[in-house]
Order: structure tokens, then sequence, then C-alpha cells
């Protein structure tokens, strides 16, 4: 889950939560209509505390246009690509991509982990490859043989007309020594 979705579901609780628990006060009579029209009284008396509410509505607003449109464009699909072939439409979901990338992925020994995230915008579709990698050899050159390969695999699938862009990030190397010496402490 995203931080900003989560983030706008956890406001758009306690904005419910809020509402209803105001709503539960002034049916049980909790709050005494005398003492709410004091408190009123008190902000239009006052013109620092008319400022001092009216901003804080004012970010309370724009804070719930922002995670409302966010919350809008995590539901929108973009989960797939559509395109027509010479068959008909084709739809090939963003799952079939990723472990099309992984599995041209898995045929390099110099990858120890992998990640793929995709992101679809029409027909062009971008890969992003989060790498950890082994400390041996050129990397620069197998990453180069890598993105084609991924590339390769994934415009098979898609076809020639879909515009593909693989992007390499490496997060991390580990010397295989460093590794055989962590798993023989471990032994011990």
């Amino acid at each position: 889950m995203k931080v900003t979705s989560a983030f706008a579901q956890l406001f758009a609780i306690f904005s419910f939560l809020t509402l209803g628990s105001l709503m539960i006060i002034v049916s049980l009579h909790l709050l005494a209509f005398d003492d709410a029209i004091l408190k009123l009284q008190e902000i239009y008396q006052n013109p620092w505390r008319s400022v001092q509410v009216g901003v804080v509505g004012l970010v309370f607003i724009i804070l719930g246009i922002n995670f409302s449109k966010a919350l809008v464009k995590s539901g929108r699909p973009n989960e797939a690509v559509i395109f027509h072939s010479e068959i008909g439409p084709m739809v090939v979901s963003s799952s079939a991509i990723e472990m099309a990338a992984l599995k041209a992925i898995k045929h390099f020994s110099l990858v120890k982990k992998a990640r793929v995230k995709i992101n679809i915008s029409g027909k062009d579709v971008e890969l992003k490859l989060r790498l950890k990698l082994w400390a041996v050899g050129s990397v620069p050159s197998v990453l180069a043989e890598l993105q084609e390969a991924v590339l390769s695999r994934v415009k098979r699938l898609l076809g020639p007309e879909n515009q593909v862009t693989v992007i390499c990030d490496v997060k991390g190397m580990e010397d295989s020594e460093s590794a055989l010496q962590k798993s023989g402490k471990r032994n011990k």
C-alpha cells in the first residue's frame, strides 16, 4: 500500500469518526446548546480567532481535495496495456509484463535480487528494474545486456507498436566473499 493512499484512508477514517462523534454528541444532548452558542460567539467576536478558524478550515478543504484526487488516481485501472493486433484487441496485464521481465532477469547470474515496477500510460510502458547485484565482472556491460534481454522479451509480448522503456536501478552490490563470511558466522 502506498504511503499517500494509507494516509488518505486514515484521514478519511478520522474525518468520519469526528463527524459521527459530533452527531452523537448533538443527538444525546451532551453539549448544551447554550455552550455551543457561546463558543460560536467567541469565534465571531474575536477577529484573530475567526482568521485562525478560517485558515484551519481552508487547510482541511485543501487536504481533503488532494487526498480525494489521490484516491481517484490510485483507483484508476492502469494495470493493463490494451492494443489492437492483427487478430483483434489484446489486453496484457501488468503482472504478465512483470513475469516476462523476471524470466529474462533469471538468466543473469549477476543478479542476486530483482523487483520490477511497471508504469503504464496508454501504449507507453516503463519498467523500472530494482536490482541487487553480486559484485563480480563488468557491471555496465552486463546491465546493458540485461536491459536488452528484458526489452526484447517484453516487446515480444506487447508487439512493436508499444513504446517500452527499461530502466535499471541498482540498489546495492554484495560481494560473494562477504556473503560466505556472513553465512559462516551464522553457522558458528
